[in-house]
């Protein structure tokens, strides 16, 4: 009869040695994940950045042209002026 108890302990124990082990590859495998998952946010919030970056420049460009047209367009005002003064 303890033969048969202790045969049964140990296969009790050996099941349960077989699901920790199991259920530390699995908390393995999540933590790589997350770390994996990590580090593509990290990427994500880069690559939001350098959107972020490259929009306030071309702001920043559309308003130089815009002041760039506008100087032009004076400038081509004054010189139909001049030459309306000068018509023979």
């Amino acid at each position: 009869a303890g033969a048969k108890q202790t045969d049964g302990a140990r296969e009790s124990i050996e099941a349960l040695a077989g699901g920790v082990a199991e259920a530390a590859q699995a908390a393995t495998q999540i933590a790589a994940s997350s770390q994996q998952q990590l580090v593509g946010m990290d990427q994500v919030a880069a690559a939001m950045e350098s959107i972020k970056q490259a929009s306030a420049q071309n702001v920043a460009s559309a308003k130089q042209l815009e002041t760039a047209a506008r100087n032009l367009n004076e400038l081509g005002q004054r010189l139909k002026q001049m030459v309306e003064r000068y018509k023979v």
